[in-house]
């Protein structure tokens, strides 16, 4: 039970601006309390060989978590395969939860399509077809929108009303509302492909999720990222899109696209990534729509070349030593924020690597790994950890969170 009830300025997370600095409510618990409402709020699963958490404390309906997952077991031409992806929602979960229902069968029917007939593919056409069928399903949400509106000229000669009236048909169906909003919203995308009877791992990453692969040999863990860093923070990522818009100073603006969003990848976020058109006129008029209207008819202004925001996923792929004990860390970005010290240094996923694998290391066999990473995270303080456990407050005060740990069993 609460041992006590503090009344005390919260510095938690990323408050929003309006709030920052107010005082709030939160339960101070002890440390076995907060292991039990950590376990309760962070749905700890184990499927097969992956342990997994899912967490977002804040329990308002509109700061719902849009971190989704999947794990799913595969036979192709007899031999096992194992499918895990995380996607990673932003300004809604239209589009991370389209993905989680269409992308996985979408991949699965393209790699049986490489593999019929028992015919063996080469590791790296397994790694474009990765690519093909991310860059192909994210192009698929666009030429919805483009079927609905295929004339530019003939959308420009529609009234406001005339527009609402054709996509916000939530009371028809909502087939036309649903295919804007997919365009509106946006997913990071981080997806592991693992080949169990050739030892090979695939991890396609798309956006700012990540993933490690440790492999122990000597008793010693040597840890490899699999994933990139899709951000404006990211040097070489805002170095790519403002060589692509080389007259444009204002393609990175801030650390941020258009000076607008974080991620330089990702599935949906079409406002980035099709004709300035479409957004003034079909999504400005969506319902529901964007949080904040002025910001987007700011940034708008910029998009002068799309796309800004890519859909090509960076694909890294190796084969497993049979010899070596191996475990897979994938990640939403909240473990990475949770992990570091201070957002003004670079993100460095390959220390923080280390530290994972140097903690799983000392988790009992029978418990959730993932769970124990988040445990981690939060930090030793139990009473740091009460505040962003229990913290009373009507906004997010912390980043949608997500971790599946994976031991790879090789054949």
């Amino acid at each position: 039970m609460p041992t006590n009830n503090i009344r005390t300025t919260a510095s938690v997370g990323y408050l929003e601006p309006e709030v920052k600095g107010e005082a709030f409510t939160y339960t101070l618990l002890d440390s076995l309390q907060n292991s039990e409402e950590l376990t309760r709020l962070a749905s700890p699963l184990s499927f097969g060989s992956t342990d997994s958490v899912t967490f977002q404390p804040c329990s308002q309906p509109e700061a719902a978590s849009q971190d989704r997952y999947v794990i799913q077991d595969w036979v192709i031409n007899s031999a096992p395969w194992r499918f895990q992806a995380i996607f990673d929602g932003h300004a809604g979960p239209e589009t991370a939860d389209y993905a989680l229902e269409a992308l996985p069968t979408v991949i699965k029917d393209a790699l049986l399509k490489r593999l019929a007939k028992g015919s063996q593919a080469e590791p790296a056409d397994i790694s474009q077809m990765l690519i093909d069928v991310v860059r192909s399903f994210d192009d698929g949400i666009a030429q919805a929108l483009y079927d609905l509106f295929p004339d530019v000229d003939a959308l420009l000669q529609l009234s406001d009303e005339d527009v609402q009236s054709i996509i916000n048909d939530s009371d028809r169906g909502g087939n036309v509302s649903a295919v804007v909003l997919r365009c509106m919203r946006g997913t990071t995308a981080l997806i592991s492909l693992f080949d169990v009877a050739s030892n090979s791992l695939w991890v396609a990453s798309l956006g700012d999720c990540q993933a490690v692969i440790g492999s122990k040999d000597d008793n010693r863990w040597k840890t490899t990222v699999l994933s990139s860093n899709h951000n404006g923070a990211d040097l070489a990522e805002a170095e790519r899109v403002q060589q692509e818009h080389p007259e444009e100073t204002e393609s990175i603006l801030n650390q941020r696209v258009l000076g607008a969003i974080a991620v330089t990848r990702a599935i949906g976020d079409h406002e980035f990534k099709i004709h300035k058109v479409y957004t003034d006129r079909v999504f400005l008029n969506s319902v529901p729509g964007f949080r904040t209207h002025s910001v987007v008819q700011d940034f708008i202004k910029r998009n002068h070349t799309p796309p800004y925001v890519s859909n090509v996923a960076d694909v890294h792929q190796l084969v497993l030593e049979v010899s070596q004990e191996h475990c897979l860390v994938m990640c939403s970005d909240g473990l990475t924020d949770l992990c570091r010290t201070s957002h003004e240094d670079p993100l460095d996923v390959f220390a923080l690597g280390n530290t994972w694998f140097g903690l799983l290391d000392k988790v009992p066999v029978d418990e959730n790994k993932a769970l124990h990473l988040l445990r981690q995270a939060l930090g030793d303080d139990e009473d740091a950890v009460s505040k962003l456990l229990t913290v009373e407050c009507s906004s997010r005060w912390m980043d949608d969170t997500t971790i599946l740990v994976q031991r790879l069993v090789c054949a």
